[in-house]
């Protein structure tokens, strides 16, 4: 008491200026100390954010980022104009390798063999040669069939890619701009590839294939492929999160899409175009009567699943925010 009172008052004034600054100082200096991932900031508005933070987003391709139908016609006309062009098989005919694809699942199924859908093309067009030409199975060139696939997957492609659904890329920047840090990708059962398209592939981080390695026989609706996924995002993601996991899968079936990822944590979002015909089996597709059946009953049960439904990609951006409140 008595030391400050032999000070002026114009001492202390500076004196106290003097450790204001300083104490401002420290403060400055102490909040750079600590790496910017690790701030934790308490306010009720961080908390919020958080609770809407998007971790990772996830879609089929097929019937989801584009019809499948056109795509696989037009793989299929590369397919036969490789066979009938480049390699002279001028009788081939893309019906006799879709009957072939057929015979070769039965013949599968009667001994309970698995098989990918790239192996399944190639031993078809193996066959659709072998018919052609007269030439034995065991002397065809590999390298014919091999080039002649690679033909059918290039367009499948390119087709996708020219196919995508209206909405598609507006939908996919929105996202992107509204959840910087979140993780996309793709889950399929077939070779589809958005790394492969270019005017979405900036937009996604990963694919995962019912035909890779590891992931094979377990394609959807088995829950083997969408493991695979999160361990694909888990190597990923640059800072480890505290905040709950948040993801959210698109897809247009029910039982291989919305049923089969909620079985495994996500929130499903329910593609369905409102001209889709359900009833519909394309010209393309091996699936037996008996499987048919046993989709149908895991869709009715994918039903109650659904945490949103979109007609349209333009409406995602809404969905994800709503489904995000559930």
């Amino acid at each position: 008491m008595y030391l400050f009172a032999a000070v002026s008052t114009n001492t202390m004034v500076k004196l106290v200026r003097i450790i204001t600054c300083s104490l401002s100082s420290i403060i400055y200096v102490s909040s750079f100390a600590i790496p910017h991932h690790k701030r934790r900031i308490t306010s009720s508005l961080n908390a919020a954010d958080k609770e809407q933070q998007l971790h990772l987003l996830t879609f089929d391709l097929d019937d989801t980022i584009f019809p499948i139908t056109p795509v696989v016609n037009d793989a299929n006309i590369a397919q036969l104009n490789t066979l009938q062009s480049k390699f002279g098989y001028t009788n081939a005919c893309n019906q006799e390798i879709i009957a072939a694809s057929k015979q070769i699942r039965t013949e599968l199924r009667e001994t309970n063999t698995s098989i990918t859908y790239t192996d399944l093309r190639k031993l078809s067009i193996k066959r659709e040669i072998e018919r052609v030409s007269g030439i034995q199975s065991s002397i065809i060139d590999t390298s014919i069939i091999d080039y002649t696939f690679n033909a059918w997957l290039t367009e499948r492609h390119a087709s996708a890619d020219r196919n995508i659904y209206p909405h598609t890329i507006s939908a996919l920047q929105n996202i992107k701009e509204q959840y910087p840090n979140c993780i996309v990708g793709a889950i399929t059962n077939g070779r589809g590839n958005p790394l492969d398209m270019p005017s979405i592939a900036t937009f996604f981080d990963f694919c995962v294939s019912g035909e890779d390695d590891g992931v094979f026989p377990q394609r959807k609706p088995e829950k083997g492929i969408y493991e695979a996924a999160l361990r694909t995002y888990n190597d990923l993601q640059q800072v480890q999160e505290d905040s709950t996991f948040n993801w959210i899968h698109v897809g247009d079936d029910l039982a291989n899409d919305v049923g089969a990822s909620a079985a495994c944590g996500a929130k499903a979002v329910w593609f369905k175009m409102e001209d889709e015909d359900d009833d519909e089996i394309p010209l393309w597709s091996t699936a037996t009567k008996e499987e048919r059946e046993k989709r149908e009953a895991l869709d009715q049960m994918a039903k109650k699943h659904v945490s949103a439904s979109i007609c349209s990609l333009k409406e995602l951006p809404d969905a994800i925010v709503q489904v995000q409140k559930i």
